[in-house]
């Protein structure tokens, strides 16, 4: 677990070591038969304090060259179906959708590559050494799926 905080932190340029109670964090995300969305706002909150849903108009964020769903009752609605879907649904594509959905002011990243990691977990799925180069398979995995469709 703390490999994959490092990693995780390291992708948000976070360098400083995980703190034991960011794995404490984890390990209670993970230990969850279900996540829903008070779950992930409690592991957003401890993780990035002060980061909120997007639950209202005007919560809009920018990341990078992308622009997620403007912030309002439709980001809560898409989340709840996402996480509704996360036990089935390839951890890959749902990591995706997560990130491109931006749900939170801040934090995403982390708490998306944690609900990758409960996926992963809960479907018995194979980790290569740590979340990038898992997720680069996955990629690869998911581009032949597309091709071959």
């Amino acid at each position: 677990m703390y490999e994959f905080i490092r990693e995780s932190n390291s992708i948000e340029r976070i360098t400083r070591e995980p703190k034991p109670w960011e794995t404490l964090e984890y390990i209670s995300l993970l230990e969850r038969e279900t996540v829903d969305i008070i779950d992930l706002e409690s592991f957003v909150q401890a993780i990035e304090p002060g980061a909120v849903l997007r639950d209202h108009t005007g919560l809009n964020v920018f990341v990078g060259n992308h622009c997620p769903p403007p912030g309002g009752p439709a980001v809560v609605y898409k989340l709840r179906e996402l996480l509704y879907e996360l036990p089935k649904k390839n951890p890959h594509a749902f990591h995706v959708a997560y990130e491109h959905l931006h749900p939170f002011t801040d934090g995403n990243g982390r708490s998306g590559r944690a609900l990758w990691l409960w996926a992963m977990y809960r479907q018995g799925r194979r980790i290569y050494d740590g979340f990038l180069r898992t997720f680069y398979y996955q990629t690869l995995e998911q581009h032949q799926d597309d091709t071959e469709r």
